[in-house]
């Protein structure tokens, strides 16, 4: 299976990362965030949803689950699920539409609920590095055009 591993060293750079991929995305993708807290999952999230062209602060869903943003031309969704103790406790939000529709979904602990999410998506894994700022992040994509993303994302610029 193909994985990839980057280490970045500050939140800012997390994020620019997160931008990057981003602007990859397009209608029908999910990337699923896994990690402890406080490994930059959600600075990753929100430089995908600027990469996206989201100009609004994001902020962590963790108490609405969800949020909706309108990008230019397909609805993005930025989800964190880490309060959920099932994945039953999904059934009240359209879950359809969100992973498999034709938005971008953007899961954060997305372990909690891999047996709702397509099996085409893109995983990035989240460790703490060895100094302090630094975070690890392995990308594992399922299916190949999240193959052929991490590719694009990882090629020199």
């Amino acid at each position: 299976m193909f994985m990839a591993t980057i280490t970045t060293y500050a939140a800012a750079e997390t994020a620019a990362l997160g931008h990057r991929l981003g602007c990859l995305l397009g209608p029908g993708n999910l990337v699923a965030l896994v990690g402890d807290l406080g490994t930059g999952k959600t600075s990753f999230a929100q430089g995908i949803l600027d990469g996206l062209g989201i100009s609004s602060r994001v902020k962590s869903p963790t108490f609405a689950l969800v949020h909706e943003y309108r990008g230019s031309e397909f609805p993005v969704y930025h989800v964190d699920v880490y309060r959920l103790n099932d994945p039953s406790e999904l059934e009240g939000l359209d879950c359809r539409e969100i992973f498999f529709g034709l938005g971008v979904a953007v899961v954060e602990w997305a372990d909690r609920v891999y047996g709702c999410l397509p099996s085409d998506r893109l995983e990035v894994h989240f460790d703490y590095g060895l100094e302090d700022d630094a975070r690890v992040l392995t990308f594992q994509p399922f299916g190949d055009n999240y193959r052929e993303m991490v590719g694009r994302l990882l090629a020199p610029a």
